[in-house]
């Protein structure tokens, strides 16, 4: 297969490419290097097409030379991180909003298939758990915080993509269930996991947020982009033979942990590790913050023939080893 891949050089996005690659696809990279890292993608250049382009922009879509030849669009540009959507909301829904309608109209411009990266943060403020496919999204007033700047425009990402296979798109959804791994962004931009490890090096200290009793499904970065990839390469449902367009599949581990929790479990690793002695410190957290996040994975096991096999103790200690 020939492959689009939105946001190729960063977390998610070069760790996609690389197993595309090792399944033998032709792959076209799309990234600005705003979040993704040329490091991410330099010991694959030879075995890429990489465009250093904006993927908000039509035009930098006109710079992919046979676009008739793609079979399948990845879109995974997108801004993340929390500090990001309280501080730069607009930037956020600008980029999530913007580079989700261009790559729309670029697969149905080209007949592609579309697999669209959402988040269960699409879901909002939901209480019912595990979350599945067919929930309502509740997002609270604008007013109180800005953290649904991401949600909302995932949500609004999720209801462009429907719209388009009304009108004909082979479009699937999927939502990574916090995914980590080496590569993930350390900075205070960043995602908990690295977060964490990272003020355990440097500080001697692993920050928990509020009274640290909010649980979320870490899942494993190769798990994750395995998801995806069978997403964007099965013609139809393994168990029942129909089709995926306008499906959508929760990527997550069965595995729920308290930030308390993990927080310790990082202390540990760290103190097996070196000579520190790392200890957690409680801070405010970020307004918004979801108290659960569980996914229901029946449909993504059942269509996709896909569940997490990596422990979280596992993926920690390979996450931890590639920063030290």
């Amino acid at each position: 297969m020939r492959a689009l891949v939105t946001g190729g050089a960063g977390f998610l996005g070069s760790s996609l490419v690389e197993h595309l690659l090792n399944l033998k696809d032709d792959v076209v990279v799309l990234d600005n290097f705003w979040r993704g890292q040329p490091e991410n993608v330099e010991h694959i250049l030879e075995n890429i097409t990489l465009l250093e382009l904006d993927a908000c922009k039509a035009s930098s879509y006109d710079s992919i030379q046979d676009p008739s030849s793609i079979d399948v669009v990845y879109h995974l540009a997108a801004i993340n991180g929390t500090k990001w959507f309280h501080e730069e909301a607009r930037m956020v829904m600008d980029v999530n909003l913007n580079s989700t309608l261009r790559a729309i109209e670029f697969a149905e411009k080209y007949s592609c298939r579309f697999v669209f990266t959402s988040s269960p943060e699409a879901f909002g403020n939901s209480e019912e758990m595990p979350l599945g496919n067919l929930e309502s999204s509740v997002f609270t007033h604008p007013s109180h915080h800005q953290r649904h700047a991401y949600g909302a425009s995932k949500y609004l990402g999720e209801l462009a993509v429907q719209h388009a296979v009304r009108q004909g798109l082979d479009g699937r959804i999927v939502r990574p269930f916090n995914g980590y791994g080496p590569r993930l962004s350390q900075d205070e931009y960043g995602q908990v996991v690295t977060m964490m490890m990272r003020s355990a090096l440097d500080s001697n200290r692993v920050h928990v947020h509020g009274d640290g009793s909010q649980t979320r499904s870490l899942t494993w970065v190769d798990d994750v982009v395995q998801g995806i990839a069978l997403s964007g390469r099965l013609d139809s449902c393994l168990k029942t033979g129909e089709s995926l367009s306008g499906r959508s599949f929760n990527l997550g581990s069965t595995e729920e942990i308290s930030m308390l929790d993990l927080g310790n479990i990082i202390c540990r690793l760290v103190n097996e590790k070196t000579s520190f002695s790392v200890h957690i410190e409680m801070t405010e957290g970020y307004p918004g913050d979801s108290l659960r996040r569980l996914p229901h994975l029946v449909d993504a096991e059942t269509s996709l023939g896909w569940s997490a096999t990596t422990s979280l103790e596992e993926g920690l200690r390979h996450t931890l080893e590639s920063m030290l």
